[in-house]
């Protein structure tokens, strides 16, 4: 076995081996990163669909009527619980872009304006979630509150809806009504 040939092919071969491993975890570097913002932000669109869906119906449970209904005076009405947690979405993804909020309202606070706006806002959310690259996920925005990742924008948005959509829960059993079954 102390054959030249084969001991100059075995090195030979060593080193082809060591570059297409070096080759292959560099290759997983760059790839691996981007397959996980990608799969991160399929994540929060999927979440964001469940989320509107189930927003929804928590605005479908309640009577027309008692869309402006508060808890206490102070508080924001039913429907305005819903609208603020709507407009939250455009909030936390226009920064994204570096535009200035503007997030529109409903025609009225009735049920039906309500509905649709929430509905439409989800869904422009969903396609902006779908739209980021793995660059704007990544970077850091500043803010008057500090600074976060895109990650962290995005993360801080779904919370955002979650504590709305409960407060809007809240006012439906004042009302004795049972909230639709949780979703996730």
């Amino acid at each position: 076995m102390n054959n030249p040939l084969t001991h100059m092919l075995s090195k030979t071969l060593r080193r082809v081996a060591g570059k297409q491993a070096l080759i292959l975890a560099i290759c997983m570097l760059v790839v691996l990163p981007i397959a996980a913002q990608s799969n991160f932000q399929s994540v929060v669109a999927k979440h964001l669909a469940t989320s509107r869906d189930f927003t929804l119906k928590v605005a479908e449970e309640m009577p027309a009527a008692d869309y402006g209904f508060k808890l206490t005076p102070p508080q924001m009405s039913f429907a305005g619980q819903l609208v603020h947690l709507s407009q939250g979405l455009t909030y936390f993804l226009v920064t994204f872009s570096g535009e200035k909020p503007n997030p529109g309202k409903p025609k009225s606070e009735s049920k039906e304006d309500v509905i649709a706006f929430v509905r439409q806002s989800f869904d422009d959310a969903i396609a902006k979630v779908q739209a980021l690259t793995p660059e704007q996920l990544t970077k850091i925005y500043k803010s008057e509150v500090g600074d976060f990742s895109g990650t962290e924008l995005l993360m801080g948005m779904l919370d955002h809806t979650t504590h709305h959509r409960a407060s809007a829960e809240m006012y439906l059993r004042a009302k004795g009504m049972i909230p639709p079954e949780y979703q996730f």
